[in-house]
């Protein structure tokens, strides 16, 4: 499948009230000027609301007679769907195919931008649970899709918009069955077609959140970060254009793909409004993130959305002040600075491959429990990247792949992990993998013989020490101290009072680190820390890693850059990300023999948020 690019689709007239305010000469130019601009795929939304609008018909003591639509239509068959929006949506469809676009339908939408759109007889109901919703939900799918299922534009069902928002799941096994309700109602009309989760914010834990990757994995094909510069995802700590906050939406890709076992994909993305950046700003962001999820796994990179809606007076855009600047065109379909740069992307991307070979991996972040598993997880992602290390993760209820690296960060709790993981830890290690420990107040067993370092006991501490070695200073803060000492552990760091901060530990063929403080939760909500050159705290898992053979052939000098690597027939392709801000000199050196040629690019810099990729021969 090519790499989709495109946007999430409201109308320019009407937004989420399109279907009902049909224009179809207006929908026609909108797809007209978004086609002009870029957009090859659209996510789309038959809103719930409007495409079964069943009502209760009620007699004595308010006793159900029957199902009508609205005006009191009778029901035009067994799946309440009214066919006046489907012929809509079919000209909608018709429209698609002339403008050479393709579609990515998400069927059940009751949730958008902040407000429920639900059949009149569903109102107040939980559609997660509730037998009745459960029930018109199911013929919502099998109709729509029957009807649907042999127009060649749409190229993927998705479950629907964020569908673990339209009510409360209040255990794993409702989320997992209304997930499998769904997606077996599609599949009965048509298995052709890939499964798109189109979830928010997904768990590992399903005592903390019983939406989990694991089971959206289990069950659909393809997983869909939303990733914006929001506090969802610790992106609004600095500007959009800067280091932490460009990798996020790749991080989050990269975790919901390693955990799920099944491709992900950017599949809502944007910049809210011009008080977060500026329009200028705004297409950095796209390009930056584009490039990133290409080069990192992601099925596709789709804005949201397409027009902005800043003369829309209904709900919700007359709720909230997030929902009406966005998109890619203004409201006249004008191009605003982040569609030209779609448009610019999109040709580019005629002359690079429609997908790339899976990159090569170093390292696998095992995330564990009692811990805020994004927030450590997406540090971590950050300072590997920097390190020069690329990374996949691991729930640590999970089988270990083979890497020669593993990191577990910042563990908390006396049960962070079973026996049975730790154990494949030490295995690993014992085999030649790199083992890095970071300890918040977490607790690991048979700890003297695999880390060579002794326990005098613990303490609260909640001062700023420093962690020195290299040449390196860094300040950093323990939770828990562990007044540690070497029984036979390579001290990398101490404190004053000679507790070992930092150690290397022979284990077999490979060897156990273990930092004495929780590096990843230190840094989570700091602005900075991983742009100021004074304080590079990703040589420690450069540290941690300088013994191993990894096989790259291009790596980066300069941590603002990171590097990929993907093996093809003929060679490699090798994709150099610059996440920053500025621009920069060229900083990836190839091995020695290596020959490339550039085949996206500034060969002689990397421009701010923007990426060089090469063809080695």
């Amino acid at each position: 499948m090519n790499y989709m690019i495109g946007c999430n689709f409201w109308d320019s007239k009407s937004g989420t009230d399109m279907w009902k305010n049909w224009d179809a000469d207006s929908v026609f130019r909108d797809l007209s000027a978004l086609s002009e601009n870029g957009v090859r795929y659209l996510r789309v939304f038959p809103n719930w609301r409007d495409f079964q609008p069943i009502t209760h018909l009620r007699g004595w003591h308010g006793k159900h007679m029957e199902y009508r639509l609205s005006d009191d239509r009778p029901l035009f068959d067994e799946f309440g769907l009214d066919p006046i929006m489907l012929e809509h949506f079919e000209s909608f469809c018709d429209i698609a195919e002339k403008t050479n676009i393709r579609l990515i339908v998400s069927i059940i939408t009751g949730w958008m931008s902040g407000r429920l759109f639900v059949p009149p007889a569903l109102e107040g109901k939980n559609p997660i649970s509730d037998p009745e919703m459960l029930k018109w939900e199911t013929k919502f799918a099998r109709g729509f899709v029957r009807r649907f299922k042999n127009r060649k534009e749409i190229v993927a069902w998705d479950l629907g918009n964020e569908c673990n928002c339209l009510g409360e799941a209040r255990n794993e096994d409702e989320a997992w069955l209304w997930t499998s309700t769904i997606r077996n109602a599609i599949l009965s009309e048509d298995n052709s077609r890939i499964i798109m989760s189109g979830m928010h914010s997904l768990g590992v834990n399903r005592n903390e959140n019983p939406w989990t990757i694991q089971d959206q994995g289990e069950l659909t094909d393809v997983l869909c970060p939303h990733p914006y510069p929001s506090p969802t995802v610790g992106g609004d700590v600095e500007p959009v254009n800067t280091l932490r906050t460009t990798l996020v939406p790749t991080a989050q890709v990269v975790y919901y793909s390693s955990v799920s076992g099944k491709p992900a994909m950017i599949q809502e993305s944007g910049t809210f409004n011009d008080m977060v950046c500026c329009k200028s700003v705004s297409a950095e962001f796209l390009r930056v993130n584009l490039l990133s999820g290409y080069a990192n796994g992601s099925l596709g990179y789709l804005w949201w959305c397409s027009h902005e809606h800043l003369h829309l007076k209904n709900p919700p855009y007359s709720w909230s002040m997030v929902e009406r600047e966005l998109g890619l065109l203004y409201s006249d379909r004008s191009p605003k600075p982040v569609a030209l740069e779609m448009k610019r992307l999109t040709k580019e991307f005629e002359n690079l491959p429609d997908a790339l070979p899976n990159r090569d991996i170093d390292a696998v972040c095992v995330t564990t429990k009692d811990q805020d598993f994004w927030h450590i997880a997406v540090t971590s992602y950050i300072l590997a990247k920097q390190a020069g290390l690329e990374m996949e993760f691991a729930y640590c209820e999970q089988k270990l792949p083979q890497v020669k690296m593993y990191i577990v960060p910042s563990i908390c709790g006396w049960s962070p992990f079973g026996k049975e993981l730790l154990d494949s830890l030490f295995e690993r290690a014992n085999e030649g993998a790199t083992v890095l420990f970071t300890i918040d107040t977490g607790m690991i067993t048979t700890f003297e013989s695999v880390t060579g370092l002794k326990s005098r006991g613990m303490m609260n501490d909640f001062s700023e020490h420093i962690c020195s070695f290299d040449d390196t200073e860094l300040p950093f803060k323990y939770c828990k101290k562990y007044l540690l000492s070497s029984i036979g552990a390579d001290v990398i760091a101490s404190d004053k009072d000679g507790t070992v901060i930092f150690s290397k530990n022979k284990y077999g063929k490979g060897n156990i680190y273990v930092l004495n403080f929780p590096l990843e939760k230190n840094l989570w909500d700091k602005c900075g820390v991983f742009t100021d050159k004074d304080l590079p705290y990703y040589k420690i898992y450069k540290k941690a890693a300088e013994e191993l053979d990894l096989g790259k052939i291009a790596t980066s000098s300069n941590p603002l850059v990171g590097v990929t690597q993907h093996k093809c027939d003929d060679g490699y392709y090798v994709v150099a990300v610059n996440y920053s801000d500025e621009d920069v000199e060229m900083c990836v050196k190839f091995a020695d023999g290596i020959r490339y040629e550039v085949i996206y690019g500034n060969p002689d810099k990397i421009n701010a948020c923007d990426a060089v990729i090469f063809k080695t021969k």
